[in-house]
């Protein structure tokens, strides 16, 4: 996993998704829209589901982000320059993988087609700085005239680390304050990461993990061009 940085601060307005995709996995299929600022789009987001900064109505804390940065005022974030982001343009109008951020789980972004037109680049966060951290976020970045949409659909660790076991071990002897860690390299699994992603995307999880990914792309599918005000 590259680490560019152990921060990362968006400098934007700051709310809280590709082929055929099922309902969403959670909330019954029941959305509500959310809309864009200042690209003319909106999506679909589970009813339960907290858009940042409200608290969720789910068990499971599921929280959605979105922030929008104009590229014509963009000039970076302290570890993300305006040249890596619009490299990233760039490479996603040819349909190519490219993450600007402080880091990213290597070898796990792809690049998925959006309805309304053009690419995102999708990608995980699973281990933030330090083998200690668990996190579960999907993120998707993608480009609109010029500003640039990046998405963040996180959910609460403790029911999936207790769903799924088989990824993930005791503190130890580690020093870490959490209780429960990835499984480490050169221990039990030294592709812990892409073993639970690749299962994640086929659907093998427990449910709460699935339903988060499926809500993550059943968002993306559903971004759609808002009707202007008559």
């Amino acid at each position: 996993m590259s680490r560019r940085s152990s921060c990362w601060l968006p400098v934007a307005l700051v709310l809280c998704l590709l082929s055929a995709v099922p309902a969403q996995g959670a909330d019954g299929g029941k959305t509500r829209e959310v809309s864009i600022p200042g690209t003319g789009l909106a999506f679909r987001v589970p009813r339960g589901v907290a858009v940042w900064p409200k608290k969720s109505a789910r068990l499971d804390n599921a929280t959605l982000f979105v922030t929008v940065d104009d590229l014509r005022t963009f000039e970076g974030d302290g570890v993300i320059g305006r040249e890596d982001v619009l490299a990233q343009r760039a490479a996603l109008a040819k349909g190519e993988a490219e993450v600007a951020e402080g880091w990213e789980e290597d070898g796990l972004s792809e690049v998925v087609a959006l309805p309304t037109g053009g690419y995102a680049v999708t990608y995980p966060w699973y281990s933030p700085f330090e083998y200690c951290a668990i996190q579960f976020t999907m993120n998707a970045a993608f480009f609109v005239n010029n500003r640039r949409v990046i998405i963040r659909y996180n959910v609460s660790p403790a029911v999936i680390t207790r769903e799924n076991p088989g990824y993930f071990q005791g503190a130890g002897e580690n020093d870490c304050e959490a209780d429960t860690i990835w499984k480490q390299p050169g221990e039990e699994d030294d592709h812990v990461l892409e073993r639970f992603h690749e299962a994640l995307k086929a659907g093998r999880l427990g449910p709460v993990a699935n339903a988060w990914y499926a809500d993550f792309r059943a968002m993306l599918a559903s971004l759609h061009r808002k009707n202007p005000r008559k």
